[in-house]
């Protein structure tokens, strides 16, 4: 049976995790025809850059597309005032279009979300992507020793277990999430783990020709014979940008022909100044950036891919979406333990090797095996199939939409 949704985002449609974690999975609820709109905050940056091509998309897909400016110039005050825009401007939408489903990605349009399921009585699905208060204090963006974030953050947790005991469903990224939950809350809705999915249309090394591989590569500037670690996405305090060039450091003294692609529009100035710290040649590293469409080819231009990221606790919510991409197009994973899923997910494909300390030793130890892993293409993607097919994600969600 099909459903009248409204789909509440807090990221925009013309961010690159947009048009990777949104927008695919709407298409296809799309397609088996619930009616969609989406409210989303956009950047004015990436708005006028992806406009055209995220409405073409919507358009195709019979998707209405709704947005207001994100707006961050003021911290708390910006996130409170474009809270009350969305609520604003979600309300008119769920009555305009008869709305049975208010779906919100993250806890900010969650709060949007409950408003209307007490108004309107819709029913209302929370998408939670992570523990986001705990995320930026893990990431220290919030400094707990200041009173206005340690404030913040009491707040969010609280709204955090009412929204839970009032959300007619959980979608959580990760196992291990879905369990915390379930034992330290009272809920009373439907719980489904959803990993962060790929188009593996998109990413599939079957559509990307030695010859383009090797023209990127000698365009980046990466010698032919090079034995190529990349990283995928954004850097960021969660990200452990130093652990991941000391474990370089190691691969390279097992590998001197080894090299390490960034694949990143983040800030990566603290790079070069690591390197000097913890004396590794800089002139092995290699910085690009790129839009969506072009990632599979970068990425396809690796033997292998790495990750380390934080993993107190809200690294039991983390699903990288990274590590589908990567394993979609066939390479091998470093990464490290307690994060999400990822360790049951390396072991069970065998498909990846998983650090479980940051020394040295540990390093050497990894590296090797790394090293001696065979690239198995194939073996690889048939892996990351059992898990992060988009057509499996999109199916989770149109139960949910059903059961709603």
């Amino acid at each position: 049976m099909s459903k009248n949704s409204l789909f509440i985002s807090y990221d925009g449609l013309t961010d690159s995790l947009g048009q990777a974690q949104i927008l695919p999975y709407l298409i296809g609820l799309s397609r088996k025809g619930h009616n969609i709109q989406i409210l989303s905050c956009e950047k004015p940056e990436n708005f006028k850059k992806n406009e055209a091509v995220v409405r073409k998309k919507c358009k195709d897909a019979s998707i209405g597309w709704n947005y207001i400016d994100y707006d961050n110039s003021i911290p708390v005050i910006s996130s409170f005032l474009t809270v009350q825009k969305l609520k604003a401007k979600a309300l008119a939408l769920a009555k305009q279009y008869k709305t049975q489903i208010v779906h919100c990605r993250s806890i900010i349009p969650a709060m949007v979300g409950e408003s209307l399921q007490k108004k309107l009585g819709v029913k209302f699905v929370f998408d939670i992507r992570g523990f986001w208060a705990d995320e930026r204090v893990d990431g220290k963006i919030w400094n707990m020793s200041n009173p206005v974030f340690k404030f913040m953050y009491y707040y969010f947790k609280k709204k955090e277990k009412y929204l839970f005991e009032q959300a007619d469903c959980i979608v959580t990224l990760t196992e291990n999430a879905k369990a915390y939950i379930a034992k330290e809350f009272q809920t009373k809705n439907k719980f489904l783990v959803v990993p962060c999915c790929v188009d593996f249309e998109h990413f599939d090394f079957n559509t990307i020709t030695d010859t383009q591989v090797m023209k990127l590569q000698s365009e980046i500037g990466i010698p032919k014979e090079s034995y190529i670690l990349t990283y995928v996405g954004s850097l960021g305090t969660r990200y452990m940008l130093r652990e991941m060039l000391a474990f370089f450091k190691v691969l390279k003294s097992k590998q001197p022909n080894a090299a390490f692609l960034f694949i990143s529009k983040s800030d990566t100035s603290e790079i070069e100044t690591i390197c000097n710290k913890i004396d590794l040649e800089y002139n092995s590293i290699y910085i690009v950036s790129c839009e969506y469409h072009e990632i599979p080819t970068y990425i396809s231009i690796g033997d292998a891919s790495i990750f380390f990221i934080v993993t107190s606790f809200s690294g039991k919510a983390v699903s990288p979406t990274k590590q589908a991409e990567v394993m979609s197009l066939g390479l091998p994973i470093i990464a490290n333990s307690g994060l999400g899923d990822t360790d049951l997910i390396l072991k069970e494909t065998q498909n990846g090797v998983i650090l479980n300390s940051f020394t040295d030793d540990a390093y050497a130890v990894a590296a090797k095996e790394l090293l001696n892993m065979k690239k198995r293409i194939g073996e690889i993607r048939s892996g990351a199939k059992q898990f992060f097919t988009l057509d499996l994600g999109i199916e989770k969600y149109d139960s949910i939409y059903q059961y709603c």
